[in-house]
């Protein structure tokens, strides 16, 4: 099943293990269809089925897969990949579908210095949390864009306060990876699903 932004894929699936660990990439990304109400929020403002979005980032020299992700409870973090299958709130995996997506063209026009500049941005903004306030006007700039009310263009990467899409890419223009903002004025996680720049790598099962 192709890629899309209106449509979750129902394959390939892909069962989180070491084959699929050794194919993930820095620049991967991890998108999620959630069903909380502020992923229907968005969902419902962007007419996708995508409410969140993660950057993936390999750490060989210690053996793990992370996400770079921006949520409206935390703020900007760091956890496992794996957390999202096994423990992502209380014992429970995460409540939403799941899928590794790829930019065309990110590793060809990223070199390593953009990637550590990427790296290093990323984790400058670890620990910026969003308050009560923010996420309100967060979720009113969304259902505002559903309803076709004007809004500023972009976000500018300086600000500290980012919702998942806007952090992630963020991150990418660090790298030298524009991803163009929609008509809704700035980039959502539907944007990541759009075939022409992403490929889909799969759709993950826990680890059996």
């Amino acid at each position: 099943m192709s890629l899309t932004p209106r449509t979750f894929p129902l394959e390939p699936t892909l069962p989180y293990n070491q084959a699929l660990r050794k194919r993930l990439q820095t620049g991967d990304i991890l998108l999620c269809s959630g069903s909380g109400v502020f992923s229907d929020l968005i969902q419902q403002a962007t007419d996708s089925p995508w409410s969140h979005v993660a950057l993936i980032v390999r750490l060989d020299a210690i053996d793990r897969i992370l996400l770079f992700e921006s949520v409206e409870t935390f703020g900007v973090r760091t956890v496992p990949l794996s957390r999202y299958l096994t423990d992502y709130e209380q014992g429970r995996p995460y409540p939403g579908g799941l899928a590794v997506v790829r930019h065309r063209t990110f590793a060809r026009v990223s070199s390593a210095h953009q990637i550590q500049r990427m790296l290093q941005f990323a984790v400058d903004h670890f620990g910026n949390a969003y308050n009560r306030q923010e996420i309100v006007r967060i979720a009113a700039r969304i259902l505002g864009n559903s309803l076709q009310a004007p809004l500023s263009q972009g976000k500018d990467a300086s600000l500290k306060a980012f919702i998942c899409s806007e952090y992630v890419a963020a991150c990418f223009e660090q790298a030298g990876v524009a991803l163009a903002a929609s008509d809704r004025g700035y980039v959502t996680p539907a944007d990541f699903a759009d075939p022409r720049l992403m490929d889909l790598i799969g759709v993950l099962q826990a680890p059996t």
